[in-house]
């Protein structure tokens, strides 16, 4: 197993590649949800978080049941459709890597399965379990949003008395289930410079460079680069 995990890093390429790869998915969105704690205006999520409550909030006073149940519908049928594409792409890429030896000679001119086969069958792995990573974040998100419809209707008397603050606590379960939701998209994400990195290491370094931009300039951080209406005047 040792040997398959050293594969990885044939050369210094490959080195900084996974560091890089590592930096902008595991450990980026690990730092991330700490940067939103200590710095609530900064980062998207944050602000998300604090509109989804006051959501919630609305939906508490006008004790609306019906839309709360319709509105995550929506994010519950997302997050089923992705568990069951993760669990399908889990499966094939298991498949890929039982069959291996067969399919590498199966194949006439195979760029990715000319290179080491324990450096291939340690990428197919890694994609394996970013897969697995998606699916369990899904069904955390599905478990959430359970809580959520089930506890919805209850009286809010009642759930203050158990768990606080009925807005905090009804709240808190539509934005974990949001957020497991968006970590299974980051997930799905993750994949393709990993499918990439079977076929050549600068496509694997380039598409895990332009995934970090995306996420610090485009979208969790987005409105930290805009300019305010009065920055032209």
């Amino acid at each position: 197993m040792l040997k398959h995990w050293l594969s990885l890093f044939n050369t210094p390429q490959d080195a900084v590649g996974f560091a890089a790869f590592l930096l902008v998915f595991p450990i980026y969105h690990a730092v991330y949800p700490w940067v939103m704690r200590r710095f609530p205006n900064a980062g998207v999520k944050s602000r998300f978080d604090l509109l989804r409550r006051s959501w919630i909030q609305g939906l508490i006073e006008r004790h609306d049941i019906v839309a709360a149940a319709q509105q995550t519908r929506n994010l519950t049928m997302v997050n089923s459709l992705l568990a069951s594409s993760a669990l399908i792409l889990m499966g094939f890429g298991s498949n890929i890597l039982i069959r291996y030896p067969e399919i590498a000679q199966g194949i006439p001119h195979p760029r990715a399965w000319d290179a080491d086969p324990a450096a291939v069958n340690a990428k197919i792995f890694l994609l394996i379990l970013v897969f697995a990573a998606a699916f369990a974040y899904c069904m955390t998100s599905l478990r959430h949003l359970g809580h959520f419809v089930l506890v919805v209707g209850a009286d809010p008397k009642l759930i203050e008395e158990l768990e606080g603050s009925a807005v905090d606590y009804l709240s808190g379960l539509v934005n974990r289930a949001s957020n497991r939701y968006t970590l299974a998209v980051r997930c799905l994400y993750s994949a393709s410079p990993l499918f990439l990195w079977l076929f050549d290491t600068w496509f694997f370094i380039g598409l895990t460079l332009l995934w970090g931009l995306k996420f610090v300039g485009f979208q969790d951080f987005t409105h930290l680069w805009r300019r305010s209406p009065t920055a032209d005047s």
